[in-house]
């Protein structure tokens, strides 16, 4: 049987990756709180950064969940190499797990539950391998995430995540 933490953080990536990928998200009931604010706040970075990032995402190729896979870790290795931890650094997780989801899409790999359920591991698994134990100090996805992100204006905080995810996707790019 899967770990607590697991069954719970694949939800929020499977929900997040089908909230960016297919425009919609197929929850059984409304979404959790922090599903919601997932979705509004990611969502809207992720934009962002794709705008912003759009040349050298348009010249990457993947074409496989393995690379997108192989990719992810490379990228999630350089982005916390610094050892330094926050919520807007937890969600970058889940927005380069979007981009990656919609640049196979745009590659040709149809979003389909099986192909959404693979990324959603390898994301999963990240998080909860090497984030669980922050994210349980830090108040976890109710009291920290939540609270860090609703009905605030996130964006002061969310301009230092976006760079910073720029420059490891920029640093990133001389290889790919």
């Amino acid at each position: 049987m899967a770990h607590p933490d697991f069954l719970y953080v694949s939800s929020l990536v499977q929900d997040y990756l089908k909230h960016v990928g297919r425009g919609q998200a197929e929850l059984e009931g409304p979404p959790s709180k922090v599903s919601e604010v997932l979705r509004k706040v990611g969502a809207a970075l992720q934009k962002e950064v794709e705008g912003q990032l759009q040349l050298y995402l348009d010249s990457l190729e993947i074409h496989s969940v393995d690379k997108a896979s192989q990719i992810f870790s490379q990228v999630m290795e350089e982005e916390f190499a610094d050892g330094e931890m926050n919520w807007g650094r937890i969600l970058t997780i889940f927005v380069f797990g979007g981009i990656l989801a919609k640049k196979l899409q745009g590659q040709g790999v149809p979003l389909g539950d099986k192909t959404l359920e693979q990324i959603s591991h390898f994301v999963t698994d990240y998080i909860v391998k090497t984030k669980t134990a922050w994210i349980s100090e830090n108040g976890g996805w109710d009291n920290g995430f939540v609270t860090k992100f609703e009905d605030k204006s996130p964006w002061l905080s969310l301009r230092n995540v976006q760079a910073k995810l720029i420059s490891v996707l920029s640093f990133f790019s001389q290889y790919y």
